[in-house]
Order: structure tokens, then sequence, then C-alpha cells
């Protein structure tokens, strides 16, 4: 399993009300193998358990959301 530390890059605000203050940081943990930083959200693999990780940290938007799952977002640290 990997995990891996995201700390907002910015402030992220959505229309639902959901707000992440820059330098927030968040563990998400991926059961697969071969999920590195460099392919986090551009993995179409791991899309859902991201999602599931993004909602147990109390982000829940859809998957569709660019803001949220995307590598520009994110300073992404491998734990």
């Amino acid at each position: 399993m990997a995990s891996f530390e995201l700390t907002a890059k910015h402030q992220i605000d959505r229309p639902e009300g959901l707000h992440i203050d820059r330098g927030q940081t968040f563990t998400v943990n991926i059961n697969m193998m071969g999920i590195t930083p460099n392919n986090l959200f551009g993995n179409s693999r791991c899309l859902d358990a991201l999602v599931k990780q993004f909602q147990f940290n109390g982000i829940d938007v859809p998957k569709t959301d660019s803001g949220i799952y995307s590598r520009g977002a994110w300073d992404i640290k491998m734990k």
C-alpha cells in the first residue's frame, strides 16, 4: 500500500462550500502497486480509491472536480 502526504499549494474553494487552506495537509493511502507521486492523479485505476480517501478526509466532491483531483493543486510526498 502506498501512503502519500498531500499539501494544498493554494486556497481551494468549491461552490458547495468546501474550503481548504493553503498548506493544509492530508494523508491518502492507495492500495495498489506502482502508484507514485507522479502518477497518483493521472492514473484512472486509482481514481475511485482516491475519491474514497478524500471522503475519509472530509473532502466530498465529485471525481470530475479537476480543482481537487489534480496534481497541480497539491504538493505530493510519498510516506
